[in-house]
């Protein structure tokens, strides 16, 4: 995570990235990612110690780390 916090990773994208942003969706665990365009449909949060966000066409969180905003 950069040295950063996850409030910080999520306050940034927040401020970045309002709800809508068209992304680029990773599915799956890598070496097998597979993209997909969408939307965020809510503001990044923390889970644990881990960014969050939701993103259309995918049920529950997604980590920060598998979405590319566009």
């Amino acid at each position: 995570m950069s040295g950063r916090t996850a409030d910080q990773i999520v306050d940034s994208f927040n401020t970045a990235y309002p709800v809508g942003t068209p992304v680029i969706c990773y599915k799956l665990i890598r070496p097998l990612r597979e993209p997909q365009n969408a939307q965020t449909r809510s503001k990044a949060w923390v889970m644990g110690s881990i960014p969050m966000v939701m993103v259309e066409g995918v049920a529950g969180g997604v980590a920060l780390e598998s979405v590319e905003p566009l």
